[in-house]
């Protein structure tokens, strides 16, 4: 980054109202947690509320916060939050808000219908482009699921007193897919592919060494499986019969047993998909970056022979405050 760079700037919008400029005011830090797969995005912001002349209201649980932060020519919008915590303290008086992604349709308390209990059945042979485009509809959002994974034909599925993410949740980690709600839209894609819900590919970063504060790299035989194994039940030949992904040792046995072929077959690729992903990981930490998202990927250029190579981001936390700006990254290798 150039010399104008070096200064963070910051927005934040509580319900319509500028609560910061380009520059820091009432705001003393803002944290922002972004995650792959199918947890909520988060972010926590400590305001300042000490002088008289411009102490301002706590708000209420539910309110829309806006958050953008970035550099000079870099100024990025990291989404739309609903508070889910208050709390305000003295000395030194401040308020801290802890919120989540906004998902669109909120209730008083901060609450998208997604997230309310439900009881209904969903049908076998339905495809996930079609539930999908059901809750997304129901829950005033737009749905975004891969071509990946939108013809994927799933089995009959009981929703009783489960919310629709819960749903989604249960079969995204049957599947190894993403499922979560941002920005007002519903997105369901697999992990690994690194790609919006718009189509387009998520960032692919290059990065040296010099750009990094540290880093650290990790390899782990725990993880590893040469073989997975799912047993199915053979309603027509009345047995257990068996379905095999991969050929090497270690053999790892799920201990569920699965309702037909298709289902065990597509739960152990998934299992040898994500054993694959996490024999390899590696933690950064670097000065502020908003061009990195979860899900996205960081390309290291001249770090080591072992750490060349795409690496997939699971997590992001960019850290705010008067100290500077900062961004921590956790990726695994794709498998």
């Amino acid at each position: 980054m150039g010399l104008i760079d070096f200064r963070p700037l910051l927005r934040v919008v509580v319900n319509g109202v500028p609560l910061s400029s380009l520059a820091f005011s009432q705001v003393t830090s803002v944290q922002v947690t972004d995650v792959a797969g199918f947890v909520s995005d988060m972010a926590d912001i400590q305001f300042a509320n000490v002088s008289a002349l411009s102490r301002f209201d706590m708000p209420e649980p539910g309110a829309e916060i806006e958050i953008a932060l970035g550099y000079l020519g870099q100024f990025k919008s990291m989404g739309l939050y609903i508070a889910d915590e208050v709390e305000e303290s003295n000395p030194p008086r401040k308020i801290l808000v802890t919120a989540r992604a906004k998902a669109q349709g909120e209730t008083t308390n901060g609450l998208s219908p997604i997230h309310q209990q439900k009881t209904r059945s969903w049908p076998t042979g339905m495809t996930l482009a079609a539930l999908v485009q059901t809750i997304a509809t129901e829950n005033n959002l737009k749905a975004g699921v891969t071509e990946a994974v939108a013809s994927l034909v799933l089995q009959h599925i009981d929703q009783i007193d489960e919310s629709d993410i819960s749903v989604l949740t249960r079969i995204a980690i049957l599947h190894d897919l993403v499922a979560k709600p941002a920005g007002g839209i519903l997105f369901v894609g697999r992990k690994g592919d690194a790609q919006k819900a718009s189509g387009e590919p998520t960032p692919n970063i290059s990065l040296l060494e010099k750009q990094v504060t540290s880093w650290t790299m990790r390899r782990s035989q725990g993880e590893v499986a040469g073989t997975v194994v799912a047993t199915y039940r053979d309603l027509s030949a009345k047995e257990d019969r068996e379905i095999r992904v991969g050929d090497k040792e270690p053999v790892r046995r799920l201990r569920q047993r699965f309702r037909s072929e298709a289902e065990a077959r597509a739960v152990a690729e998934t299992e040898a998909r994500r054993a694959s992903r996490a024999k390899e990981t590696m933690e950064l930490e670097m000065p502020g970056n908003p061009s990195i998202v979860a899900e996205g990927k960081i390309r290291p250029i001249d770090f080591s022979s072992a750490a060349v190579g795409e690496w997939l981001v699971t997590s992001v936390t960019h850290s705010l405050s008067e100290a500077g700006y900062s961004t921590s990254v956790r990726t695994e290798r794709p498998g």
